[in-house]
């Protein structure tokens, strides 16, 4: 997931990149149809199923990944990009409360109290700087409906192979994002196209192994490594858009690391 992380936060920074150059739903689209013949090659020739056994499942996991695709990608394009990943880590306490009732995890003790110190982190980033500003909602409904795709991800693991989740995720997103952007739709620019093959092949790459670590552990614990995002997006923030987050948003920074180390040392 540590991995899965840093494809994460080079595709979040690559969308950034791209900017208002193109419309949302239409950089969905890419980053869900590039891949699509590379793992759909893979599944035939390893002979395994191209659709989900539990294929409701999927359809729930494609539908809220969308949703926090859409809610994301409009977030990074309206907020600096450090900010914009650190209220995206509502999504453990999220986690943590629709584990038990989705994939019957009960959190433990550490779970929580790691929990509740990376909300304590987020409250001090917003407080200074947003107040409730669309791009703000946005990124809290986003973390929420990746929340929901994250637990239904570690449901399909019971009964489908990795390959075929992400497959069959990409197919419905490419739906999606098509309907979506069919009356809007902007020819990319020569220097957009190597940007978009990038999102697309950082985010293929974190899909799968989100996917991997989520079939190898407890959804809050994987949740909770997903932090390491933040490092790369403060990193990412300052070498190409010059952005430095206040000092309490690094202390809210700081506050969410160390959630993160509690919840990895729990597990020792």
């Amino acid at each position: 997931m540590i991995i899965a992380s840093a494809c994460f936060a080079t595709m979040a920074a690559l969308i950034k990149a791209v900017g208002p150059s193109l419309p949302i739903p239409e950089i969905i689209f890419f980053r869900s149809i590039m891949p699509l013949p590379f793992f759909l090659g893979i599944l035939i020739a390893r002979k395994q199923r191209l659709i989900a056994h539990a294929w409701k499942t999927l359809l729930l996991r494609a539908l809220f990944g969308f949703l926090a695709m859409s809610g994301f990608y409009y977030a990074l394009t309206h907020m600096p990009l450090a900010e914009s990943v650190f209220l995206g880590r509502t999504q453990p306490l999220i986690l943590a409360i629709l584990a038990p009732w989705i994939v019957h995890e009960k959190p433990t003790g550490a779970v929580w109290a790691a929990i509740f110190t990376g909300l304590l982190g987020i409250a001090l980033i917003i407080q200074p700087s947003f107040g409730w500003l669309p791009a703000v909602w946005a990124s809290i409904c986003a973390a929420s409906a990746s929340a929901m795709a994250h637990l239904l991800v570690r449901k399909l693991n019971r009964t489908d192979e990795p390959l075929t989740i992400v497959t069959n995720f990409f197919m419905v997103s490419a739906l999606l994002s098509s309907i979506w952007t069919a009356h809007q739709f902007v020819m990319p620019r020569a220097d957009l196209w190597l940007l978009l093959g990038a999102i697309a092949l950082f985010s293929t790459a974190g899909q799968y192994l989100m996917t991997l670590a989520y079939r190898m552990d407890h959804a809050p614990v994987v949740a909770a490594a997903s932090y390491a995002s933040i490092i790369f997006s403060i990193l990412y923030g300052y070498l190409f858009w010059q952005e430095v987050p206040p000092p309490l948003a690094w202390a809210g920074g700081t506050l969410i690391v160390a959630g993160s180390f509690i919840l990895i040392r729990s597990r020792v």
